[in-house]
C-alpha cells in the first residue's frame, strides 16, 4: 500500500500518464518507436501545462491572495489543506490502491454496452473518487460501500463529460477530448444548471469574452497583457501597505508574469498533448471502426488542458477575488480556503465558460455560485475530515493544533451525500445510467443542456 502510494506521489500525472499510455499503445500493437515518441510528447505536453500551471501560475496567485488573507487576521476552524495532501491520503488507503483497476473495469464496461464514449486515461485524477470512497468508507466502515460510492462519482463525472464533450471540444478547440475530471466538471455541472436561467434572463445575450475585449481595447484587450494586468492588481491588493519594499514589486510582477506565461505557452503544450494522442486516438478508432463503424471514442484527460483558455483565465481571475470576499462574509462558512485557492476558481471556470459559450458576465456569475457550493460543502464535510485524516495519519497537524479540512467541490459534495447508506447510493447510480442513456438518444436534451447545435440539427 505505502510503496503504491509512493509510486503515485513520486511520479506524478505527467510521468505516469505517458507510461500507461506507452504501455497500451504496445498492447494495441502499434509500433514501439510510434509508440515511444507519442508517450514522450504527451508527456512534454503535459508537464508543460502541469510544470507553469501548477507551481508557477497557480502556486504564486495562490500564495497571494492568502498572503492578503491571512494579514487581515481571518479566523475559520477549518483550515484547506489543498488537493496535494488530499490526493496522497486518498492513494495511501485500501481505497486509493483499489480505484485504479476497478474504475477502469467499469470504465470498460461502459463502453461495452455503449452508455460512454468516454475512455478516461487521467488515472492520476481517479484519486478525486478514491477520496470520496474513503470517506464514506472510514464513516460507515464499510469498504463495499465506500469502493460504490467512489464509483458512483465515477459514473457521475463521465456521464457529465459525455455530455459537455461536444461543447468542449469545439470551444477549446480539443478534438477528441472530454473532461471526467471531477473538480473541472463540477463547474461544467452548476453551468448546465444556470445555463437556461441565463439564457432566459438575455444575459447570454451580451457579447462579453476575451475575443470582444480584444478588438474592442487593441493591445490592452489581448488575453495575455489582460491577464497580465488583472495579476498584478491582485498582487497590488494582496501586498497593499508594502510597497516601499523592493521585494513587493518583484512578487507582483512575476505573478503577472506568471499569468501572461500560462495564457501564452498553453496553446504550444496542448498542441504537443494532441499530437501525442494521434497515434492512440487513430489506432483505437480504427479497431472501434471495425466493430461500430459509426462510434467515436473520446479521452477523458485532466481540465489542465482548459485553465490556460483566455476566457477560463479571465473567468478564474475574477472570482478568485470573489472567493475571498466570501471567505470573510458567506453567512455560516467555516472553510478557511488557502492552499487551494489559486486552483479551484480556475478548475470551476474550465468546466464553465465552454456552457456559457464564453460570455465572461454569466461565466463568473456561475462560478461564484459553484464557489459557495464548494464553500457550503467543504464547510459540512470538514469536520468529518478531519477526524478520519487524522486516524489514517500523513497531515503533519499536532493534536489540538488546528482543525484540517478539504476543499468539497460540487461533485464530490454530490456523491458524498448520496453515498451514506446502499439505498440512495443504488438509486443513485441507476439514475446516472438511465440519463447516460437517455442523453446518448437525445441530441436537443444535449443542446438544452450545453448549447451544443450538432451540426446535422
Amino acid at each position: 500500500m505505502e510503496y503504491f502510494r509512493l509510486i503515485m506521489s513520486t511520479f506524478g500525472a505527467a510521468i505516469i500518464l505517458p507510461v500507461f499510455i506507452f504501455i497500451a499503445e504496445l498492447f494495441l500493437k502499434i509500433k514501439p518507436g510510434k509508440a515511444f515518441k507519442s508517450a514522450i510528447y504527451i508527456g512534454i505536453g503535459l508537464n508543460g501545462l502541469i510544470s507553469i500551471l501548477n507551481p508557477y501560475f497557480l502556486g504564486a496567485m495562490g500564495n497571494a491572495v492568502s498572503e492578503m488573507i491571512t494579514t487581515q487576521g481571518i479566523q475559520l476552524p477549518y483550515i484547506d489543506t489543498g488537493w496535494g495532501v488530499l490526493s496522497a491520503l486518498s492513494y495511501s488507503t485500501t481505497i486509493g490502491a483499489a480505484i485504479i483497476p476497478v474504475g477502469m473495469i467499469v470504465n470498460l464496461i461502459l463502453i461495452r454496452f455503449n452508455l460512454t464514449d468516454t475512455l478516461n486515461i487521467d488515472i492520476w485524477n481517479y484519486w478525486q473518487w478514491a477520496f470520496i470512497g474513503t470517506l464514506i468508507y472510514y464513516q460507515t466502515d464499510n469498504y463495499l460501500l465506500g469502493i460504490t460510492v467512489a464509483v458512483l462519482m465515477q459514473l457521475i463525472c463521465i456521464a457529465l463529460a459525455d455530455i459537455a464533450a461536444p461543447k468542449m471540444q469545439e470551444f477549446f478547440n480539443l478534438p477528441g477530448i472530454s473532461f471526467p475530471h471531477g473538480s473541472m466538471i463540477s463547474g461544467t455541472l452548476i453551468a448546465m444548471i444556470l445555463r437556461w436561467p441565463m439564457e432566459k434572463l438575455g444575459i447570454l445575450k451580451i457579447n462579453i469574452n476575451s475575443d470582444s475585449i480584444q478588438k474592442r481595447f487593441g493591445v490592452f484587450g489581448d488575453s495575455v497583457v489582460v491577464g497580465f494586468l488583472i495579476a498584478v492588481l491582485i498582487g497590488m491588493i494582496a501586498w497593499s501597505g508594502q510597497y516601499s519594499n523592493l521585494e513587493t514589486w518583484s512578487n507582483i510582477l512575476k505573478i503577472g508574469v506568471a499569468t501572461g506565461s500560462f495564457i501564452f505557452l498553453y496553446p504550444k503544450a496542448t498542441s504537443a498533448l494532441l499530437e501525442g494522442f494521434d497515434v492512440l486516438s487513430d489506432r483505437v478508432r480504427e479497431i472501434v471502426a471495425k466493430r461500430s463503424p459509426n462510434r467515436q471514442i473520446d479521452f477523458g484527460m485532466d481540465g489542465a488542458l482548459a485553465v490556460g483558455h483566455p476566457d477560463t483565465i479571465t473567468t478564474g481571475l475574477i472570482t478568485m477575488i470573489v472567493a475571498v470576499g466570501m471567505i470573510f462574509f458567506l453567512p455560516n462558512n467555516e472553510f478557511l480556503m488557502l492552499a487551494d485557492l489559486g486552483v479551484t476558481p480556475f478548475f470551476l471556470a474550465a468546466g464553465t465558460v465552454a456552457i456559457m459559450n464564453g460570455n465572461i458576465i454569466a461565466s463568473v456569475i456561475t462560478n461564484t455560485v459553484s464557489l459557495a457550493i464548494t464553500f457550503y460543502f467543504s464547510t459540512w464535510i470538514s469536520p468529518v475530515f478531519n477526524n478520519i485524516a487524522r486516524q489514517i495519519g500523513g497531515i503533519d497537524v499536532e493534536s489540538g493544533e488546528a482543525l484540517v479540512g478539504a476543499d468539497i467541490r460540487p461533485v464530490a459534495g454530490i456523491t458524498y451525500f448520496l453515498g451514506q447508506n446502499w439505498i440512495t447510493t443504488v438509486i443513485a447510480i441507476l439514475v446516472v445510467i438511465v440519463i447516460m442513456s437517455t442523453v446518448r438518444k437525445s441530441p436537443k436534451l444535449r443542446e438544452f443542456l450545453t448549447g451544443y447545435k450538432a451540426l446535422d440539427n
